[in-house]
């Protein structure tokens, strides 16, 4: 299998960005995800620069932190983000989630220079109905991979190989072991071809607990990234270590 290893939530404390950086130089992270909605995210830009071998794609934000538009249906009276609209809580205007995915976007080229090699989202907001449709008109307007979150038989037409997304992070209240960690990610990939592994390296902190309730996960996402166990996953010959800028376009042959 070609191996994706993603960081999630690039941008949204310093202490997440050391962490995601740290996993990128020690070889056991290609590819992270930026939000550019969240404090740090100059910072991230800043750190990619710094190390350009990174993969960074946009990591589309509507569950948490401020919007950089006014969307009215997806905001709290505070002016931040209204996580129920993951669930279903209140009615979305789509024009409103369509002009702040773009913004965010149009922010990621701002601070950076360039666009994004992938796109992917925070909470998987594709699963909010008219939500999916938007992610593959962006990805087919500027010619870039999508991380697939839906079934396969549920997307859209996009101009990449959807790589089989693995979940195989902890929660605070699950913390995997190493062993565990690299068996479930295992199971997960079986025989696809191309494999995403999305985590959430990152170190806790109170600017974190500001913002994300996934706190001592992210240190034992790190933790097993590190590990010797995955080490040894990855030193396997049947996997090889890639980036979302390795993933190809779509191919008859490949749909």
């Amino acid at each position: 299998m070609k191996l994706i290893v993603n960081g999630d939530d690039f941008g949204i404390t310093p202490a997440c960005n050391e962490t995601i950086i740290d996993c990128y130089r020690k070889g056991r992270l290609t590819s992270c995800s930026l939000m550019t909605n969240m404090p740090a995210a100059e910072e991230a830009a800043g750190l990619w620069k710094q190390n350009p071998g990174l993969s960074v794609g946009l990591h589309v934000c509507l569950t948490a932190g401020r919007p950089l538009t006014r969307p009215a249906s997806l905001m709290k009276e505070d002016g931040t983000f209204d996580k129920s609209i993951w669930t279903g809580g209140q009615a979305i205007d789509l024009q409103e989630m369509e002009t702040e995915i773009q913004a965010q976007f149009d922010r990621f080229v701002e601070l950076t220079g360039k666009k994004p090699e992938h796109l992917d989202s925070h909470h998987g907001i594709e699963r909010i109905p008219g939500a999916a449709a938007i992610m593959e008109r962006l990805s087919g307007k500027y010619h870039i991979p999508l991380r697939m979150f839906m079934a396969p038989e549920e997307n859209g037409p996009v101009p990449f190989v959807l790589p089989r997304l693995c979940l195989a992070g902890s929660s605070d209240d699950c913390l995997q072991s190493p062993e565990d960690f690299v068996q479930k990610l295992a199971g997960q990939a079986g025989d696809a071809g191309w494999v995403e592994l999305a985590l959430h390296p990152g170190r806790a902190d109170a600017d974190l607990a500001a913002l994300s309730s996934l706190c001592k996960g992210r240190e034992a996402d790190a933790a097993n990234l590190l590990s010797e166990t995955f080490g040894a996953f990855l030193d396997r010959p049947d996997v090889e270590l890639s980036s979302w800028r390795g993933v190809p376009e779509r191919t008859p042959e490949t749909n």
